[in-house]
């Protein structure tokens, strides 16, 4: 279970509220949570590499700059980091470009606590699954780069599944001329001194279930012609629960060795400088010689050793043999060629490489045993990891929940994982070799066909889940069905190899049908409930004037004409929206003229008004909603302080737009502000409001006594 402890959140939300309410659920689940106000705040803290965090939540819509698409791709270029998406956005188009940007959440605002927990603990697991699996697949492929043996791995079917450098150098065949063909095609292996052709190891294996070394005099002929004596073991490939899936064969090249063995004797002195540790015993067993390879290995020196017997220095364990049986094939073939386990003067055990070689005299009487032994633990220990990395690399492909298929240039399935069996009806053994066409309607296939091969020529790596949009299956039984597929190509060898990832859509297409009914729904009831909160505003208004009205005290009868001018203003706005198709924007020719006319409405004063209204402005209703009871603040202030009695009174509005900036003139012809009212000394309540609204909106004001009370309000549009 992923714990939320010592877990560090950046939060990115530009709605204030919105994110304190986040930030407090997610402490009291343990996070440590830390929050941006915008896309370019949270790169700035995200650079700073203080804190390191864990996951970031980001919502979409983050208001004026980068959005949170925009911010999490700048995130990602340098920082590998999980990111869930947080969104009141549910359009399949929003969601969908978020999958090309990162495939850890989408979580739609308002879900609740326990859904963003859940959602955040499913980013861990995905996020640390992904880094294990690239770390293992990375750490297979540098130990396979490592060793210096030719290696082929098949799999139980005796089938090339893999083959390091070291091995296409010596047969001479290259890894994709071999792919999926069995061993004995072209691996052709006999007896030196026979002639005839021996066993291949790998059937031995396979029939056996041990491990297996290569017979003595055993000749490799290449592709080309050339013959390599060579010697090493293939070993079975199990898996975790010990079934045998395949066999691992390594081998070199021993030509040299045999020709240095012929000669040791004669060459003693030159045999020092063997990297491997080379000992000779007489018939009896004796050690006679014991090189400096010998004593590094063995930490054993020369003079400790010599004159003893053989296995009162060494211990060895035989691999699937004893020493008497060992002896008994020795003296019957005249050499042999094993992995033994024998242990060091310090009392470590060690894995070695050992051939033996039968010393006969001119007369043919025996008279001792060359060996030369190479210590491959260090290969024995990176050949594990390579089964164990292998092994687990199989068991996460077919642990997934997509179907993983992979297909060769021809186009040939050479990879069905289980998710590829339960999506469409077929078993991988009998599925192998088969063209993907298998798999697709007959009407598609052509397309599908000219899609993969200009994908070939583009050269890109890969494509998102959803990218290629959705695409059709077919079962083994008939049966159609609807997929979305991510794909990506490598080319090895000089082949290029690809890979689909499919995901069965079927239950998702008919949920988006039924949702985007449900949508439908919604925005019938939002007009609705949109008709219904004007119609309670208007009560209230109604509720507040006839107040107003049956007060006798002048200063309660002025508060609450001041209320129901406010709410007047907002009745305004939603009439104008119930109006627009948009239903979230509004000219602001159709709006401030109403605006004006409603709240002079609520006061008996006759005022003159001067409007100039630029009639290619819209506004969204949260910006609106905030001018307008701005201008009815404007206008009750001077209605109740700027105008002398019998006067004239006019009011002039003008509102304007340079590029992306707004500018709001409002003018009276009263007696202005006294200057201990004015905008940065002001205390009473209507002014401070301004203020507020002003800043909120990310507005400036300029005030202004020239011939009465001049307001100049500016504000920068959204893009």
């Amino acid at each position: 279970m992923i714990s939320s402890e010592e877990k560090t959140i950046l939060l990115v939300e530009d709605e204030a509220i919105l994110a304190m309410m986040q930030k407090g659920q997610l402490e009291k689940e343990g996070y440590k949570v830390y929050h941006a106000l915008n896309g370019e705040k949270a790169l700035s803290i995200i650079t700073s590499g203080d804190p390191n965090f864990d996951l970031i939540l980001m919502d979409i819509d983050l208001g004026k700059g980068l959005d949170g698409t925009q911010t999490a791709v700048e995130i990602l270029k340098n920082h590998l980091i999980p990111i869930v998406f947080l969104s009141s956005h549910t359009e399949k188009e929003v969601v969908q470009k978020t999958e090309t940007i990162t495939s850890y959440g989408y979580v739609v605002k308002n879900s609740g606590i326990t859904v963003l927990d859940a959602s955040i603990k499913m980013a861990f697991k995905l996020f640390e699954a992904n880094e294990i699996t690239k770390s293992k697949k990375e750490h297979l492929e540098i130990v396979l780069r490592s060793i210096g043996d030719a290696v082929i791995a098949t799999d139980k079917e005796s089938k090339v599944m893999h083959m390091n450098v070291v091995a296409e150098i010596l047969t001479g065949w290259k890894f994709s001329e071999v792919q999926g063909r069995k061993l004995n095609e072209f691996f052709i292996i006999t007896d030196s001194e026979t002639g005839r052709p021996i066993l291949n190891p790998v059937d031995k294996v396979l029939e056996t279930d041990q491990v297996v070394g290569l017979a003595n005099h055993t000749i490799l002929t290449a592709k080309n012609g050339s013959n390599f004596q060579i010697a090493d073991s293939g070993s079975p490939i199990k898996d975790l629960k010990g079934n045998t899936q395949g066999v691992v064969l390594v081998f070199r090249d021993v030509t040299q060795e045999y020709l240095v063995q012929s000669k040791i004797a004669e060459q003693a002195e030159m045999l020092d400088n063997v990297a491997d540790a080379i000992i000779a015993k007489d018939k009896n067993f004796v050690i006679k010689f014991w090189n400096k390879a010998a004593e590094k290995i063995y930490g054993w020196k020369s003079e400790e050793v010599i004159g003893k017997v053989v296995t009162d220095v060494l211990e060895s364990e035989y691999i699937g043999t004893n020493r008497n049986q060992v002896i008994e094939n020795l003296m019957n073939d005249g050499r042999y060629s094993a992995d033994i386990i024998q242990k060091r003067k310090d009392g470590t055990l060690i894995n070695i490489e050992t051939n033996a070689i039968k010393q006969n005299d001119r007369n043919g009487n025996f008279i001792g045993i060359i060996s030369v032994n190479r210590d491959v633990t260090e290969k024995m220990h990176n050949l594990q990891a390579l089964k164990d990395s292998e092994m687990r690399l199989i068991e996460t492909i077919e642990s997934a929940m997509d179907a993983i298929i992979s297909i060769d240039k021809n186009k040939e399935i050479i990879l069905f994982n289980e998710a590829a069996e339960r999506m469409f009806g077929h078993k991988s053994a009998d599925i192998f070799g088969k063209k993907l066409d298998l798999l697709i309607p007959m009407d598609f296939r052509n397309q599908h066909d000219t899609h993969i091969d200009t994908f070939a020529k583009t050269g890109t790596s890969r494509r998102a889940m959803g990218e290629l949009g959705q695409i059709k299956g077919l079962r083994a039984n008939g049966e159609q069905f609807p997929i979305e597929a991510s794909i990506s190509q490598i080319n090895l060898n000089g082949e290029k190899i690809f890979t689909v990832i499919l995901r069965d859509v079927t239950i998702r297409n008919t949920s988006e049908n039924k949702i985007k009914k449900l949508l439908s729904e919604k925005d019938n009831f939002l007009k609705e409930i949109h008709h219904r909160v004007k119609n309670n505003m208007n009560v209230i208004f109604t509720l507040l004037t006839l107040q107003s009205d049956s007060q006798s005290d002048p200063a309660v009868k002025s508060l609450l004409n001041d209320a129901a001018g406010r709410v007047k203003s907002m009745i305004v706005l939603y009439d104008k929206l119930y109006e627009s198709d948009s239903n979230n924007t509004v000219s602001i020719h159709e709006y401030f003229p109403s605006l004006f006319q409603e709240i002079l409405s609520i006061f008996p004063n006759s005022i003159k008004l001067d409007l100039n209204i630029d009639k290619s402005i819209v506004l969204n209703a949260r910006l609106l909603s905030s001018i307008g009871i701005i201008i009815n603040e404007l206008i009750t202030n001077s209605i109740k302080h700027g105008f002398k009695p019998n006067q004239e009174s006019k009011i002039y509005f003008s509102v304007s737009q340079t590029n992306d900036k707004v500018l709001i003139t409002y003018r009276d012809n009263g007696v202005g502000i006294p200057e201990q009212n004015s905008m940065d000394k002001a205390k009473g309540f209507g002014l401070q409001l301004i203020s507020m609204l002003v800043e909120q909106i990310n507005g400036s004001i300029r005030y202004e006594n020239s011939d009465g009370a001049n307001f100049f309000i500016e504000f920068t549009l959204e893009r």
